[in-house]
């Protein structure tokens, strides 16, 4: 009979032990299963993180490229526009600024000497070979 009962609470000691270590088994599954849940979270969060960088980044370079040919263009079309005041004033300039003396008294005297000087303060905006044919 003491026996039996030594058996009987082995048994039940056993099949506590056993179904405590099957718990804790789980518990600690559980446990690993968040763990990489989260970990696997985090790096997704972070590759969200770094794409939203390098978006931020895309955009800023393309911000820049756009200034850059926008600011190109810009110039473009001061020069041109320059060139063709250039060309079609010289004329006048040049005549006035030889034969403009002579007539001190004419009513616009002061006004062409000032418009001259500011052309030729302009033509020196532009490059010295702008508009020029090589051949």
């Amino acid at each position: 009979m003491i026996e039996l009962a030594l058996i009987m609470l082995l048994s039940i000691a056993a099949t506590m032990f056993a179904s405590l270590y099957f718990f804790q088994v789980k518990k600690t599954r559980m446990i690993l299963a968040n763990t990489l849940k989260l970990l696997i979270m985090q790096g997704t969060e972070q590759k969200e993180e770094k794409t939203d960088k390098e978006k931020a980044n895309e955009d800023f370079l393309k911000f820049v490229s756009d200034s850059r040919d926008w600011a190109y263009e810009y110039i473009e079309d001061v020069q041109i526009k320059l060139k063709i005041f250039i060309d079609e004033i010289e004329p006048e300039i040049s005549y006035f600024d030889e034969y403009g003396l002579v007539g001190d008294a004419y009513p616009h005297y002061h006004s062409m000497k000032k418009i001259s000087q500011a052309y030729k303060e302009l033509t020196k905006l532009l490059p010295e070979d702008y508009g020029r044919i090589d051949t």
